[in-house]
C-alpha cells in the first residue's frame, strides 16, 4: 500500500514567459554551429580555461542563465541555493544557518513579445510618412530594414541612472583606485563625471579618502534618478558584464497595460553584481574579438538596434499609417509635446524633476527641443539654452511596450555594429562604430523619428553629442528552454551598495601650480571657479568627507596675504598666534576633520623654511614631490576615516 509520501502528486511547473517561445540570437557562433564536431573541438581549450575559473563555457552542455547558476540544456536545475533566495552558511559551531541573499541593483524590465515580427524598410533620416515608410527606393547606405526580432526579450523600462552607476563603481572598485582598463584604455570614472570639472552635468564625485565601497558618491541627491551622461558604450558594456556574471537573487513579475490596450509582462530583476567585468556577455579584453559581439544567447545585454527599435516603435496592432511601426516612440505618428522649464506652467522644476501635476492628461511628452533648461545650484556659470536631462520615466509617456524616454533625454547606445560614417572623426581607427538612437534633450524633432538611425564611435563623439549626452538601457534575453526558480523580492534584502551614497560636506583639494599651495575648501562653487583656470590650479579631487559627531574637530585656516598660501591647524591657539603676524589673515574654521593620529588616514604637513609656505597631503606620492622642492615633513595636521 502506498504511503502518503508516495501518494503525493508531483508539483506542476508553470512555464514562465522565458520558456514559452524560441528565439535564434546570432552570437559569436550560431546556436546550431555550437553542436557541430568542429566547433566542439574549438571549444575544448575554452572549456579547460573555464574549468580553472569555475565557469561553464558556451556549448558545454550547461548554459549560463545570467543568474550565476548553471542549468542543464533540458531545464534541470543544477544548484538550488541561489534560486531559493537563501544561502546556507556555516557558523562558528559548525551548524548551517540560512542567510538572506542580498542584491545591489534592481532593474525594471518590459518583455517585448510578437516574436518574428516583420521589419520595416526605411531610408535613414528621411521624414517618416506614408510616402517614405516603408521605403520602396533604396537610398544608398541609408537604406536598411529595422525592427524585426525573432525572439521574446526584455528591455529596460528606463535608461541606466547615475545612481545605478555609482552602485556599480563602488562594487567593482571598492578602493576607488579607478585604474585604466586593459585593452579598451578607459577608466570607469572620468573627470567628465565630476561636478567640479563639469558643473553642468557632472553627476558623480570620486572621493580620494573614504571607506571601502564609498569612494564614488552622487554629486547631489537629485542626480540619483537621472540618466548617466558623459559615459560611452564601454562604460555600459562593463556594467552589463557585471550584471551577466552576477547573481539574480530575486524576480518580481506583474502585468502592465499598454496604451494600445494589450497586457505587457513587466519584471523587476534584483542582481548581486559581479566584480568580473572584463568579459561576460562582451569580451572587453581581446583585440581580436569583434567589439560588442554577444558571447551568449541569453543574459543581460545592451539592446541591439532591432531590439531597441521594436520596443520603441513597433505595435502588434494597426498604427494608422499602414505599417506596424509608429513614427515616434510615444505611440504616435505626430511629435510629442516637449517638456519645459521656462513657462507660466512649467512641466520641469529647477532641479530637473518633472512636475507631474502640470502634465496635461492624454498628452504625450518628451524631453527634447532645448526646452528643459536647468543647472545645479552650485554651477557658477551662466545658464544657457543647451537642454538638460530629467528623471528617467518622468515624462509618463510610454511606448507600446511600456518603456520610457526612448525619444529625447539622452541618445542611447546599442550593441549593433555599423560602418563608420565617411568623414566622421575616428581617432582610434576603429573598424566599426555602433548604432545609436533616441535623440537628446536639445535634439530637434527629427532625432525622434523612426528613421533616425544614428551611428557613433563607441568611445563617444562630438557629432550627435554622444560624448556628453550618450546613455543606454539594459536588456535581458531569457533562455527559452529553461525554467527558472527565482524567489520574489520579499525574500531578499538590499546590500549596503544598493542605495548610492550622496556627497555631503565634502572637502575639495586644488593645488596652485605657481605657489604649490594646497588649497582645501568645502565650497563647491569656489572649487568650480578655481578649477576653471587650469593654468593656475590643478583640481586633485574630492579629498574627504567631513566627520560629524563628538569626534569632529575644527580645522582653522590662515592665509598668507603675500604669497597667497594657506596654513591649516586643529589648534585654535596656534591659529590665533599665526594670524596675528603681519601679512597673515585668519579665515576661521574652514572645515572639520579628526585630530592627528585618530583617523585611519593622516594628512602630513610640509614646511618650506626658505619661503615660509606650508603644504598638506595624505598621498604618499606627495612626500617625494614636496621634499624634492625644498619642503620638510613637519608632523601631522589632521586625520580622516
Amino acid at each position: 500500500m502506498m504511503n502518503k509520501v508516495d501518494q503525493k502528486r508531483p508539483r506542476k511547473i508553470k512555464p514562465t514567459i522565458e520558456s514559452l517561445e524560441d528565439r535564434n540570437l546570432l552570437t559569436v557562433w550560431p546556436v546550431q554551429a555550437i553542436q557541430s564536431s568542429g566547433t566542439q573541438a574549438l571549444l575544448g581549450p575554452i572549456r579547460e580555461m573555464a574549468r580553472r575559473h569555475d565557469l561553464a563555457p558556451l556549448g558545454s552542455g550547461d548554459h549560463r542563465d545570467g543568474n550565476d547558476r548553471h542549468v542543464g540544456v533540458h531545464g534541470t536545475l543544477k544548484s538550488s541555493h541561489a534560486a531559493k533566495g537563501t544561502i546556507r552558511v556555516a557558523s562558528a559551531d559548525g551548524r548551517h544557518r540560512s542567510s538572506r541573499a542580498s542584491y545591489d541593483i534592481a532593474i525594471p524590465l518590459s518583455y517585448v513579445r510578437s516574436p518574428g515580427n516583420p521589419s520595416v524598410p526605411i531610408n535613414g533620416f528621411v521624414p517618416p510618412s506614408n510616402a517614405t515608410v516603408p521605403a520602396t527606393i533604396p537610398n544608398g547606405g541609408a537604406y536598411q530594414h529595422i525592427g524585426g526580432v525573432p525572439y521574446v526579450y526584455a528591455i529596460g523600462q528606463t535608461e541606466i541612472t547615475a545612481g545605478q552607476y555609482v552602485t556599480f563603481l563602488n562594487k567593482v572598485d571598492p578602493q576607488g583606485d579607478n585604474p585604466v582598463q586593459p585593452f579598451t584604455g578607459i577608466r570607469l570614472w572620468s573627470n567628465a563625471f565630476s561636478p567640479v570639472t563639469n558643473p553642468f552635468s557632472g553627476e558623480i564625485n570620486l572621493v580620494t579618502n573614504a571607506a571601502p565601497g564609498t569612494h564614488y558618491q552622487l554629486a547631489a541627491p537629485y542626480w540619483a534618478g537621472k540618466p548617466l551622461v558623459n559615459g560611452n558604450l564601454l562604460h555600459f558594456a562593463y556594467f552589463a558584464n557585471s550584471l551577466y556574471n552576477g547573481s539574480t537573487v530575486a524576480v518580481d513579475n506583474h502585468r502592465g497595460k499598454s496604451p494600445l490596450g494589450f497586457r505587457v509582462h513587466l519584471q523587476t530583476r534584483y542582481v548581486n553584481l559581479s566584480t568580473n567585468i572584463s568579459t561576460g556577455i562582451y569580451n572587453l579584453q581581446d583585440s581580436s574579438y569583434p567589439l560588442f559581439q554577444r558571447l551568449d544567447t541569453s543574459g543581460y545585454v545592451i539592446p541591439s538596434e532591432n531590439e531597441w527599435i521594436k520596443a520603441a516603435y513597433y505595435s502588434p496592432r494597426a498604427t494608422g499609417n499602414g505599417t506596424n511601426y509608429y513614427y515616434y516612440p510615444t505611440v504616435s505618428n505626430s511629435p510629442p509635446t516637449s517638456l519645459q522649464t521656462g513657462s507660466t506652467t512649467p512641466t520641469v522644476d529647477s532641479l530637473g524633476n518633472v512636475i507631474r501635476s502640470n502634465l496635461a492628461p492624454g498628452v504625450a511628452y518628451s524631453n527634447y527641443n532645448q526646452t528643459v533648461n536647468w543647472q545645479p545650484p552650485y554651477d557658477p556659470n551662466p545658464l544657457t539654452n543647451s537642454g538638460n536631462v530629467v528623471n528617467v520615466g518622468g515624462d509618463h509617456t510610454p511606448s507600446p511596450w511600456l518603456t520610457y524616454d526612448q525619444g529625447g533625454n539622452v541618445v542611447e547606445y546599442t550593441d549593433t555594429a555599423a560602418v563608420p560614417v565617411a568623414g566622421t572623426a575616428n581617432p582610434r581607427d576603429l573598424p566599426a562604430f555602433v548604432k545609436v538612437h533616441g535623440g537628446i534633450a536639445n535634439a530637434a524633432t527629427y532625432q525622434l523619428w523612426l528613421t533616425a538611425t544614428g551611428t557613433s564611435d563607441p568611445y563617444g563623439q562630438q557629432l550627435g553629442q554622444t560624448d556628453t549626452q550618450g546613455g543606454a538601457r539594459f536588456g535581458y534575453v531569457p533562455d527559452a528552454h529553461v525554467h527558472k526558480f527565482i524567489p520574489g523580492s520579499r525574500r531578499v534584502s538590499s546590500s549596503a551598495l544598493a542605495k548610492p551614497q550622496t556627497s555631503a560636506a565634502l572637502v575639495y583639494r586644488l593645488d596652485n601650480l605657481n605657489t604649490l599651495d594646497t588649497f582645501y575648501t568645502t565650497d563647491l562653487t569656489k572649487a568650480i571657479s578655481l578649477a576653471s583656470d587650469p593654468s593656475t590650479y590643478a583640481f586633485l579631487g574630492a579629498s574627504f568627507r567631513q566627520p560629524v559627531g563628538a569626534g569632529a574637530t575644527p580645522v582653522y585656516g590662515v592665509l598668507n596675504t603675500t604669497t597667497r598660501t594657506h596654513f591649516y591647524t586643529t589648534d585654535p591657539n596656534e591659529a590665533t598666534k599665526v594670524s596675528t603676524n603681519p601679512g597673515f589673515a585668519s579665515e576661521g574654521i574652514v572645515f572639520r576633520a579628526l585630530p592627528p593620529n585618530v583617523g585611519s588616514t593622516d594628512f602630513r604637513r610640509f614646511y618650506n623654511a626658505q619661503t615660509g609656505d606650508y603644504a598638506y597631503s595624505a598621498a604618499n606620492a606627495d612626500i617625494q614631490f614636496f621634499t624634492s622642492r625644498g619642503y620638510q615633513f613637519n608632523g601631522y595636521a589632521w586625520s580622516v576615516d
